[in-house]
């Protein structure tokens, strides 16, 4: 009798099929964050294969960061949603090898978050501007205890969260990215920085909720990439991106 694993194409192994037919499962949401999957057994006598290649083909999805597998009683391969770490890492190292500079990507973070400030500006909420506050509010309290390390986490912060608000998952997926890209440099940033300029960007912060709330588009957008430049221009924008220094 023919089985699955005797049908697949031979220039593509079993193994990744039978992947492909449970990522598209995952994607498609017809397996949620959080189900189980199949026992083995079942699993292998569903796609006719052995439990090797079954094995072999759940190490896919879970290096892909779809599944996890629990280890243990009641243990067994879980459907997880993957993590953006590993994609931040290889934009990065296509970026370094491209020979980008930190100029090029902030000029990116400057057309998408200033994009992303305009819309909170025309359809926000009161929580969205509550939220932005609180983290605003952390970097003041950094900025007059001159803790560059507090203040480089609120900063960093302050612009995960414009991301999250956008409402768009695209804006909000990149947004956060590209954020990844440049944590390192905004807290190295932080720690040179003097109390004046730490004062002056939780102000900027205050500021920009201000613009938001009023529901000024473009001045907010205009405002948010004044500062983003400021900000980036004391890192050095000629510098190549360099994520392993």
């Amino acid at each position: 009798m023919s089985t699955f694993e005797d049908d697949v194409v031979k220039v593509q192994k079993t193994h990744e099929v039978v992947a492909e037919r449970l990522r598209r499962q995952i994607v498609r949401g017809q397996l949620k964050v959080g189900d189980r999957l199949a026992p083995e057994e079942e699993l292998t006598l569903t796609f006719g294969i052995a439990r090797t290649t079954l094995r072999e083909a759940l190490r896919v999805l879970e290096s892909q960061g779809l599944i996890a597998i629990r280890r243990g009683r009641g243990g067994g391969p879980v459907v997880t949603a993957p993590e953006t770490a590993p994609l931040a890492q290889a934009l990065a190292m296509s970026l370094q090898l491209q020979a980008a500079t930190i100029g090029d990507l902030d000029e990116a973070r400057q057309l998408l978050e200033s994009q992303i400030v305009m819309r909170l500006a025309k359809e926000h909420t009161d929580d969205d501007l509550e939220t932005l506050r609180v983290i605003a509010k952390d970097a003041a309290r950094a900025a007059e205890a001159t803790d560059r390390s507090a203040f480089g986490l609120a900063a960093t912060e302050f612009h995960r969260t414009l991301g999250k608000r956008s409402r768009n998952l695209t804006m909000s997926t990149l947004s956060l990215l590209l954020q990844q890209l440049v944590d390192s440099y905004y807290k190295t940033g932080a720690a040179t920085s003097d109390q004046p300029e730490m004062r002056r960007a939780a102000r900027s912060y205050m500021k920009l909720i201000d613009l938001i709330g009023a529901g000024e588009a473009d001045a907010a957008a205009e405002h948010w990439r004044g500062l983003m430049s400021y900000t980036i221009a004391g890192t050095g924008p000629d510098r190549p991106l360099d994520m392993y220094r």
